[in-house]
């Protein structure tokens, strides 16, 4: 995998157990299943701000079943934060969408490759929301499977 920021949509490209599935359907203790996307923890920890804002329970360690709706209000919201990132904002407002002590990159980390991260994230966003958008046309949850 050259970046941390990308969404895996073929299960056998997956590296190692440090990934979340987000899989179309209610949870059915089936996990590693075809139809889903995989992102590394460490990438999709940039999402956790979003997903809380509308799902305050979500854990990333935890399976969470989320309605179509709140979906795509979530997938709404990671527009939003793919077209505030694209007007390279300053570091101290990135703060409002995304929570550093989540993911593994630290700020001054993230700071120090900006321009690269923040191309990367803005990909990985919109590949994840075309996604949600069309499996939402068919299903009634996508259920996150934690790590």
């Amino acid at each position: 995998m050259e970046s941390p920021f990308e969404m895996i949509t073929n299960v056998d490209k997956v590296e190692n157990a440090y990934y979340i599935e987000v899989k179309p359907g209610e949870y059915n203790a089936k996990y590693w299943n075809k139809e889903s996307v995989y992102f590394a923890d460490e990438a999709f920890a940039y999402f956790y701000t979003t997903i809380c804002k509308y799902v305050p329970q979500y854990q990333p360690t935890q399976v969470t079943e989320i309605k179509a709706e709140t979906w795509l209000r979530i997938s709404n919201q990671l527009q939003e934060l793919a077209y505030f990132l694209s007007t390279n904002p300053p570091m101290i407002k990135l703060k409002k969408w995304i929570d550093f002590s989540k993911v593994e990159e630290t700020y001054k980390q993230f700071d120090h490759h900006k321009n690269k991260y923040i191309r990367e994230l803005i990909n990985m966003i919109n590949e994840f929301t075309v996604w949600i958008t069309k499996v939402c046309q068919t299903q009634s949850y996508i259920t996150i499977l934690g790590t």
